[in-house]
């Protein structure tokens, strides 16, 4: 079994112009998400209006929010497959596991951790029940060359210091006339890991019921719905429903009811939410686990959808489409966003350099729109574009290399980016930042946290010191010491700002930092004036 990358995430509580583009399946890659083989209709979504007004450019500082500060997460992917004699893939298969960065939250890492492992066993049985079938497919049908898969891919929705919510999209394309697609949802108390029942978050659950069952009602009326999907409703919000439970999420502004393809509607409808919102039904919902009310809001935004969003006295749509390269070496594509503000239209275009990713469009509190694009090229190097929709005509705000990768945007307050980190190594690392005055993401300090994803030591490569080092040590209480750590110390990278310090663990659970300088070659850092290679047995940067 292979991994591949791991990517930061933190949660989130959060689009007819454009046609939607349909992608196929690359049956050659073991990796192909479930986003890029949807082949539901395009939608037009409508984001609510804005209490405020919007103009000014100031951007207001991130204020906490105590509770309600957003926590950083971080997602592995294990994958397996079966190939044929021609190296074809038969059958693939990916499996997402979660982990909470940082001090802290020791009961939710450890809920999280049986999670994993429940959904990994899951995973494996069904993953084993279809190879078997997709073998025998392959024999009987040598020159189809179709590829199975069945994936388990980790969808975050809020992750802060009351709520832990998510999914698991479990995804499976075994050669029928469309791929299969539905959400497991699971929500957890952060402090105490409880996972949580929708009773714990609901205290009037009549009137929750009733505003679910008034909203389909309009989707009814619109034909959307199967005949009869009312006693569907009534089943899964009873318990009473042989073949689903009702799955729901607590997200930043409300609590959203969900109900998967063929479920209460035909598949063409995807996935349908009913989002029950916090503001104007205070008493209906438990207080600790309500999020925070504010004006700034960020929406993930796919190719082709066009998003709809009020804000104060404009009223706005966008949408952005691209044009693949014509051939598999070019990773040029031609960028066109597409914005119509106020009734006046404006196209913007430019060719961007690599593959189109997780794109946010990003509302501020005082009003300001920004587009935020992922880019990935060569070696998955990922760089941010960011694009200012606020003005007469669409422009280019600047670009970033610290990326969302793969991340959700929680707020414009508060989220954090992620970017390839060298000093005493390689790894990803994260921080955190809020949009800044002219809309480019603005860190809130200048270290880098690293990305971990193993639960102790023995999964994780140490620096094992040639020399001894001189070391700050910090104590539990605050206090700092200086020391010298001998020969064979085991240092387990933490921290850096990429400058002056790099902040280690050792076996003993005791936080050190050793202070560096960069080299004068421009290359690797000196440790009390000797070379990094002269310090330790290895230190393993990326080539």
């Amino acid at each position: 079994m292979r991994k591949y990358g791991l990517y930061l995430l933190i949660a989130v509580g959060l689009l007819v112009g454009c046609q939607k583009k349909y992608t196929a399946m690359d049956t050659t890659t073991a990796q192909t998400s479930a986003e890029e083989t949807k082949t539901t209709e395009s939608a037009k979504v409508t984001v609510p209006e804005e209490s405020k007004t919007s103009g000014g450019t100031d951007a207001k500082e991130p204020e906490s929010t105590g509770k309600l500060d957003p926590i950083p997460i971080a997602v592995t992917g294990e994958y397996d497959g079966e190939w044929d004699d021609s190296q074809t893939p038969i059958i693939t298969s990916r499996c997402d596991r979660v982990f909470v960065q940082g001090d802290g939250y020791e009961a939710l890492k450890s809920a999280l951790s049986a999670k994993n492992d429940e959904m990994a066993a899951a995973h494996k049985k069904e993953y084993e029940e279809y190879k078997v079938e997709a073998i025998d497919m392959r024999k009987e049908f040598t020159d189809a060359k179709f590829t199975y898969a069945c994936n388990y891919e980790f969808q975050p929705i809020r992750f802060d210091g009351a709520v832990a919510s998510m999914s698991w999209l479990k995804y499976y394309d075994m050669g029928g006339a469309h791929p299969t697609a539905y959400n497991d949802y699971y929500n957890f108390d952060t402090q105490t890991g409880k996972q949580l029942e929708l009773s714990d978050m609901v205290k009037d659950m009549d009137g929750f019921r009733s505003y679910v069952k008034e909203e389909l009602a309009g989707r009814a009326a619109d034909g959307e719905l199967f005949d009869g999907y009312e006693d569907t409703v009534d089943t899964l919000f009873d318990g009473t429903n042989a073949d689903s439970s009702l799955e729901w999420a607590i997200t930043e502004n409300g609590v959203s009811v969900y109900f998967a393809p063929y479920e209460i509607g035909p598949y063409a409808a995807g996935e349908i939410e009913i989002a029950v919102p916090f503001k104007d039904h205070e008493l209906m919902f438990e207080e600790a686990y309500m999020g925070a009310s504010t004006d700034g809001w960020a929406k993930k935004v796919d190719p082709w959808d066009t998003v709809t969003y009020r804000s104060g006295d404009v009223d706005a749509s966008v949408c952005y489409t691209y044009e693949e390269p014509e051939t598999e070496d070019d990773l040029t594509r031609k960028l066109t966003i597409e914005r119509e503000q106020n009734g006046k239209k404006d196209t913007f275009t430019e060719d961007v350099y690599g593959k189109i990713g997780d794109t946010w469009l990003v509302m501020t509190d005082d009003g300001r729109s920004y587009l935020y694009m992922e880019l990935s090229s060569e070696n998955d190097w990922k760089t941010m574009e960011v694009y200012d929709l606020n003005g007469e005509k669409v422009a280019k705000a600047g670009s970033s290399t610290d990326s969302v990768n793969g991340a959700p945007i929680q707020t414009p307050d508060a989220f954090y980016l992620t970017r390839r980190i060298d000093a005493l190594g390689t790894y990803s690392a994260y921080r955190k930042f809020h949009v800044g005055a002219d809309g480019m993401p603005e860190a809130d300090g200048n270290v880098y946290t690293k990305i971990r994803t193993a639960d102790s030591h023995e999964d994780e490569m140490p620096l094992v010191s040639t020399r001894a080092l001189p070391v700050t040590l910090f104590g539990a209480d605050g206090s700092e010491t200086e020391a010298t750590m001998p020969v064979g110390t085991k240092f387990y990278v933490r921290a850096t700002d990429e400058e002056t310090f790099v902040d280690m663990e050792l076996e003993d659970g005791r936080k050190c930092r050793i202070a560096v300088r960069q080299s004068g070659d421009g290359w690797g850092f000196l440790i009390d004036g000797v070379s990094e290679e002269e310090c330790f047995e290895f230190v393993p940067y990326a080539g």
